[in-house]
């Protein structure tokens, strides 16, 4: 699935049910379905999870991230001279290139709004409304026991890049390195799958979501699940495009599963002391560690070639499916409630990798030696603020 389709589908899939709100009280057939997702679970412990009645929620948050992606291609390169009897010499050397696109510590801006389970938010880098760059949307359904999130990245940076061929003492050793003059563009889709074995008196949301209040500190083993598609592509007039052989575009596709252990610390509760949320308060801390085992590893380079136009077209595509490497996710957050507001504060840090050997056309010639590895990184931290209605 073409990552823009997918951000597409999650905002249309998730405006249908929050309009269906609107018509809860109405018994439209959304409006029920969004009710029996949203209700609260007989499985909790009330003595342990309180539960609100399902309601709808504003929260306006600030964030500082990064995320980036590097690539990294090793292989052999055929150099040749003429000496000076006039015999051409011929050496096989090794050589690689290095590409990164990282930008700096991006400020961000976003709003989320959600109803019960659900939730749809979105984030924007200061100063880059214009330009629609570095932007982020996602989903997130979070009931008693499980969790899902859908998210999209659209992140636009200029790469930087090392390409070398031999060593320094070679006759035929040669270096280059720089930075692209056009941005280069990385989009991701992501789905994350979490689910908690104490789905009694543990609740993961109650800090990444406030629908649910942890009343006393618990933990739990959890079992996660991701799925990640993602691209990278490069301007092919780029001189880091043709020291790869017209390689300007690369996608992966991984499935990973692992488990982990999240615990809930409540260092203070008080239920509301009257009906509704007056009186409320409530301070619940999280940490959460999933390392995960990525067991589907497939990652494809596409080569572009110069047109009779004078354009760019893309060409050959390459597929490289990658070994078993172990990944992870971390996440922790704290979040302070009174009456009905909240505040919290949460960070998270992903890291994914890939490593095979792929195919690179040149000049001509395919050549099937190309060791690849590559890494996609990212860490957020925010500040968000909630209004309960």
């Amino acid at each position: 699935m073409n990552p823009k389709r997918a951000a597409l589908a999650i905002v249309a899939f998730v405006s249908c049910f929050l309009a269906a709100g609107q018509e809860t009280g109405k018994g439209s057939l959304f409006g029920k379905v969004l009710g029996m997702i949203s209700k609260p679970s007989l499985s909790y412990d009330s003595t342990a999870i309180y539960q609100p009645a399902p309601h709808w929620r504003v929260a306006v948050s600030g964030n500082l991230r990064q995320a980036g992606v590097s690539q990294r291609n090793e292989f052999t390169y055929g150099s040749a001279m003429m000496d000076s009897h006039g015999n051409v010499v011929e050496a096989i050397s090794p050589a690689y290139t290095y590409s990164e696109l990282q930008g700096g510590v991006d400020k961000t801006i976003g709003l989320n709004v959600g109803y019960g389970n659900l939730s749809l938010g979105y984030n924007q880098k200061v100063g880059g409304i214009r330009k629609n760059v570095n932007k982020s949307l996602s989903f997130d359904y979070m009931a008693n026991g499980a969790a899902l999130q859908l998210q999209y990245f659209d992140f636009r940076q200029p790469i930087k890049y090392d390409m070398r061929i031999g060593n320094k003492d070679d006759w035929f050793f040669y270096q280059d390195s720089g930075e692209t003059d056009n941005p280069g563009r990385m989009r991701a889709f992501i789905a994350d799958v979490l689910y908690s074995f104490n789905n009694r008196t543990f609740a993961y949301s109650a800090v990444y979501k406030g629908n649910k209040i942890q009343r006393h500190s618990a933990g739990t083993w959890m079992f996660g699940a991701k799925y990640i598609q993602g691209m990278v592509e490069n301007d092919p007039g780029e001189d880091l495009s043709s020291y790869v052989g017209g390689m300007a575009r690369q996608t992966s596709r991984q499935i990973s599963f692992g488990g982990g252990f999240s615990y809930n610390l409540v260092p203070y509760h008080r239920q509301p002391s009257e009906e509704g949320w007056k009186g409320f308060r409530n301070i619940t801390l999280n940490l959460t560690a999933v390392p995960m085992v990525t067991l589907f590893n497939q990652f494809s380079s596409i080569m572009y070639e110069l047109g009779p136009d004078g354009k760019y077209q893309e060409g050959t595509k390459n597929t490289m499916n990658g070994k078993l490497l172990v990944n992870y996710v971390v996440r922790a957050g704290a979040i302070y409630s009174w009456d009905n507001y909240y505040a919290s504060l949460t960070a998270s840090y992903d890291s994914y990798s890939y490593k095979g050997k792929s195919s690179v056309e040149y000049e001509g010639e395919l050549y099937d030696n190309v060791i690849s590895s590559g890494r996609f990184s990212r860490w957020t931290a925010g500040f968000q603020f909630c209004v309960k209605f």
